[in-house]
């Protein structure tokens, strides 16, 4: 069982508002539908996972490596565990010049400040948690940074300036929030930035005072569109000004750094099933990835439909419109000991006859691959996709490791599907992919 990093105030705090018993640390976890296991434990695969990503880590000389991923909800230490498959997943992170992820936790001690049910929140000393996983440079422009309103927000930025992670799309002004997260590179003149924006969610999430702590957003419009037969359609799409202001970024963060990434966080609909898998990316949610990379972005880096979505690669520049999931423990279930009611939520798939208790999360939020991008002077060299799979229950629930070498495959078919649209092609490298690159130019 991974050990919680310190103490929850929450635990309690949750307990009295749902009507769990009053002291929430004598909850029997037992009963937790998180800790009852459904189909049997997988096999370890026995794979030197040592060696294996030994190799893969191998670098020439002058080599910048950025690698990325999704979604980051999680409270309780993964750093220390000793199984290889994910001591060397983090491996990867750690060893590269540059780690992104999007944070979609807050990082504070103001649990009193929760707005929304769900409890994505840590102690503000987590952060040194999160540095120790390998990240060093967060997105933060989503729509669960103001889970704990300005206040948290302020605590949050100010426990990662702390622990050394760097950060974009939220800020303690709008302007900041709109200013590139940076990191230095070793034996480079240049930083590393990124930008980072969310297509506006909720008006909770909307910046109310713009001296005040805000995100970086998107905002989509709704217009009616006459169709034949007098039929009325609503249809959404982002606001010109908005993807106009992000491109003014991209410019300017190009002239004063060396690469550049933007991270967009896009919720179409919402995640309940009623909607599907949501792998695909409207087309009209395509133009803010396209319009970074004709700015100048290096790379867009997609988070937020909690799926895997497919890779274009425009000007031979990636588009990752979804990494989906890295680190997974939304549903908190020692943090708010209520597993029942989050059972029946819309977002959980619900085939017929299975027991409330024996629902899971779909395969395919469980799936993501971490983004490893080779660099040298300043041009994509390689690019690989390392398979990632995420606990669904047992004692390590949300937690990453590198897929086992069949599921591997499994995970690179189903990007190679969802990217084959845009014309990319993923080559199998035996328990990884890597993307095909254009030839270099002269």
């Amino acid at each position: 069982m991974i050990s919680r990093l310190a103490p929850f105030a929450l635990l309690v705090l949750g307990a009295a508002a749902f009507g769990a018993p009053p002291a929430a640390e004598g909850w029997d976890q037992g009963r937790s539908v998180y800790e009852r296991r459904v189909r049997p434990v997988e096999a370890p695969e026995k794979v030197d996972w040592d060696a294996r990503v030994a190799a893969l880590l191998h670098e020439e000389p002058g080599d910048v490596i950025v690698t990325a991923v999704g979604d980051m909800i999680f409270n309780e230490r993964i750093s220390e565990l000793k199984e290889p498959e994910r001591k060397n997943l983090l491996r990867i992170l750690q060893e590269s010049d540059v780690a992104i992820g999007n944070l979609e936790f807050s990082l504070n001690d103001r649990p009193e400040l929760q707005r929304p049910f769900y409890n994505f929140r840590a102690g503000r000393e987590f952060a040194w948690e999160l540095a120790a996983t390998g990240i060093n440079l967060v997105s933060m422009a989503n729509n669960h940074a103001l889970d704990f309103g300005p206040e948290g927000l302020k605590e949050c930025l100010r426990a990662l300036d702390l622990s050394g992670i760097a950060h974009a799309g939220a800020g303690r002004t709008l302007a900041e929030a709109h200013q590139p997260g940076t990191k230095k590179l070793l034996g480079q003149k240049t930083k590393l930035a990124l930008l980072s924006y969310m297509r506006y969610w909720t008006d909770r999430d909307s910046c109310a005072d713009p001296a005040g702590p805000c995100l970086a957003t998107i905002d989509p419009a709704t217009i009616l569109v006459a169709r034949e037969g007098g039929r009325v359609e609503a249809i959404e799409g982002p606001q010109e000004d908005d993807v106009k202001a992000m491109e003014e970024d991209v410019l300017l963060a190009k002239r004063r750094n060396g690469t550049v990434m933007v991270s967009l966080h896009v919720h179409d609909v919402s995640h309940s099933r009623v909607h599907g898998i949501q792998d695909t990316t409207p087309p009209n949610e395509e133009i803010p990835f396209r319009r970074a990379i004709d700015a100048g972005a290096d790379a867009v880096l997609g988070s937020g439909p909690h799926v895997l979505r497919g890779i274009e690669l425009r000007d031979g520049k990636p588009i990752f419109y979804s990494l989906s999931n890295f680190i997974y423990q939304y549903r908190t279930p020692k943090a708010i000991p209520t597993d029942l009611p989050h059972q029946r939520d819309s977002e959980m798939a619900r085939p017929p006859n299975v027991s409330v208790w024996d629902r899971r999360d779909s395969r395919e939020v469980m799936e993501s691959v971490v983004a490893r991008m080779t660099y040298r002077d300043g041009k994509l060299r390689r690019l690989e996709v390392i398979p990632v799979t995420i606990d669904d229950e047992g004692p390590l629930y949300g937690v990453p490791r590198l897929a086992s070498t069949k599921r591997a495959k499994e995970i690179v078919d189903l990007l190679q599907r969802l990217s084959t649209p845009y014309g990319t092609k993923i080559a199998w490298k035996g328990w990884y992919g890597e993307v095909v690159l254009p030839a270099p130019g002269p």
